[in-house]
């Protein structure tokens, strides 16, 4: 009987160690990536992209509901992401310095709608 209680009471602290040593891993300072800013291929996942003419017309949708007043300097990162339709992730620099990104969403119609609302600052770290 006391091998038994003996062997559970090891166990436990055992257990006890690797759980705290997991929350110390998950309390890690760094951000996590992100699957937008992953660069590992996988199905269904993100991929960089060029300008195309649909990426120029997602480009276009964004800046035009972002309401801002500076005009673009630069398209500097456009992902991709095949879904029901095709998901564009966009990193755009105005001429005020400014880095701005936002998902558009084409569904199968063709329609581009926003995803995600601009936000100030880089898409990825």
């Amino acid at each position: 009987m006391k091998r038994y209680l003996m062997l559970a009471l090891v166990s436990t602290a055992v257990l006890a160690g690797c759980s705290n040593q997991a929350a110390q891993e998950h309390n890690d300072t760094t951000k996590p990536v992100t699957a937008l800013c992953q660069t590992k291929m996988m199905p269904g996942g993100w991929q960089d992209s060029g300008i195309t003419p649909d990426v120029q017309q997602a480009i276009n949708t964004m800046v035009e509901r972002m309401n801002n007043a500076s005009p673009v300097k630069s398209v500097n990162r456009v992902r991709t992401q095949v879904v029901n339709g095709i998901n564009y992730a966009i990193e755009i620099q105005l001429e005020n310095g400014q880095f701005w990104h936002g998902i558009v969403y084409r569904n199968i119609r063709g329609d581009y709608l926003i995803d995600s609302v601009a936000k100030q600052g880089k898409m990825c770290p």
